[in-house]
């Protein structure tokens, strides 16, 4: 009787010794890997979300089937961006540069605007291809290409905030099939974000593995499909031809 429960007793703590030392291992291996990532450079893309801008779906279609022209620069466009440091007291953290996938973002949500703002929407991969917008009976060619890209970070230590801005610009064409250009803009525009740390914990975590600089590029891409589809609803020139194209055709 006492041995089986000496037996019962020494398995336990045998058990509870083995959980503890795995469980710390696990733990320590979990923020070397966190931290080697960190030292090689090898490090995740910033995960970019954003919406677009509610104010979207209030815009009636225009009455045009439309192919959707996306440059590759602007489609493929990944942005490495170091973090930089304005204060000489702030403390160095080991970052490697943060890896931006703005333009499969940018491009994604220009093709949902596209949706919401034309009739139907026909995406085309060569606008040179005469024979293939002449069979898809187009009445018009957006293309859009980026302008430029310039995404700005740092941290301030003084009350622990991770600031970001991120000035975006394209410039969007509208043309008929046979490719005559009938509207041409530049937009600019800046988008803004922050990330508090507002415990211990979470400046630890922004030693080894970062701040959030998402929300301004986020910022800037909504800001920027916004004022895509209010510089097309707005342009004289396609609201002329589109009523020539309906009422004449």
């Amino acid at each position: 009787m006492y041995l089986q429960n000496g037996e019962d007793k020494t398995g336990k703590l045998l058990f509870q010794t083995v959980y503890v030392f795995f469980g710390k291992y696990i733990l320590i291996s979990f923020f070397v890997f966190i931290l080697a990532g960190c030292l090689s450079g090898q490090r995740p893309p910033v995960r970019i979300s954003p919406e677009l801008d509610k104010r979207i779906y209030q815009i009636p279609p225009l009455p045009v089937t439309v192919g959707l022209y996306i440059e590759p620069e602007l489609h493929d466009f990944v942005q490495k961006v170091p973090l930089k440091r304005y204060d000489p007291a702030t403390p160095y953290y080991v970052f490697p540069d943060f890896v931006f996938p703005v333009g499969e973002s940018l491009a994604s949500r220009i093709k949902d605007m596209s949706k919401i703002l034309f009739h139907k929407v026909i995406q085309i991969d060569n606008p040179q291809d005469k024979e293939y917008l002449k069979r898809e009976a187009l009445d018009g060619i957006l293309s859009i290409g980026l302008k430029n890209s310039d995404i700005d970070i740092y941290i301030d230590i003084s009350v622990w905030r991770a600031i970001g801005r991120h000035n975006l610009s394209i410039i969007a064409s509208f043309s008929d099939p046979h490719l005559n250009e009938i509207w041409k803009s530049e937009i600019a525009v800046e988008g803004k974000g922050f990330d508090f740390a507002t415990s211990k914990v979470e400046r630890e975590w922004w030693a080894t593995t970062g701040p959030n600089f998402a929300p301004a590029v986020d910022d800037a891409i909504q800001k920027l499909v916004y004022e895509l589809a209010q510089s097309i609803v707005a342009s004289i020139e396609i609201s002329d031809y589109v009523y020539k194209r309906n009422v004449f055709d």
